[in-house]
């Protein structure tokens, strides 16, 4: 965890640690959460039955509990990134795919444009978690695939444009999953654009292969 500093001498910021992030720590955290996860599971089922609505009601709030959680370990986490050369239409299958598996009718505009430097395990997490926020319009939605240069050098952005919100949109803490997925793209040198224009709901931006 970091925050931003006055400096007294020189009146510059920087970034000061306040907390040293360690694994086993974390580890031995995220277990112990999940066997107090797994117990009251156990009680939220035996209660379902003599409690009726108030009994689902507290099964629904659990599972919203440890999807937040399991987005907080996401995010905190340390992530080790396989990057390789990866074709462009690939990853734009793999965005369809995961909005596709919300009820979405997608499809991708076709194009050729160069392959991208990426890790296409982490891509995939980033697009699940950007299809379960719930906070886009993916139906009838369009995957544009287009390279371009920027001050970062020849890059290749993945626009989803257009479409309606879903009918039934996920409980997925949309903040959270949003800078997971935000997370996972700037650690592969890319970038995430949430709504840059009216037309297109967002956008993934990464590097060319080269």
């Amino acid at each position: 965890m970091h925050t931003t500093a006055q400096t007294p001498a020189g009146g510059e910021r920087a970034d000061e640690q306040l907390v040293a992030l360690r694994t086993d720590v974390l580890s031995d955290v995220e277990h112990a959460v999940g066997n107090l996860l797994q117990r009251m599971h156990h009680v939220a089922r035996a209660a379902r039955g003599a409690l009726g609505v108030q009994g689902e009601r507290l099964q629904a709030g659990l599972d919203e509990l440890e999807q937040l959680l399991g987005l907080f370990f996401d995010y905190v986490s340390p992530v080790e990134l396989q990057l390789r050369t990866t074709d462009a239409a690939r990853i734009a299958e793999s965005l369809a795919a995961q909005l596709r598996g919300h009820g979405a009718a997608v499809t991708i505009e076709p194009s050729t444009v160069p392959a991208v430097v990426a890790d296409p395990r982490a891509l995939s997490r980033c697009f699940a978690l950007l299809a379960q926020a719930g906070a886009r319009e993916w139906e009838g939605a369009v995957v544009a695939i287009a390279a371009r240069r920027d001050a970062s050098g020849e890059r290749v952005e993945f626009e989803v444009r257009g479409g309606e919100r879903p009918a039934v949109a996920s409980a997925a803490p949309s903040a959270l999953a949003t800078a997971v997925a935000r997370r996972l793209i700037e650690l592969q040198g890319g970038e995430l654009r949430e709504r840059p224009s009216a037309a297109c709901a967002c956008s993934v931006v990464l590097a060319v292969a080269g």
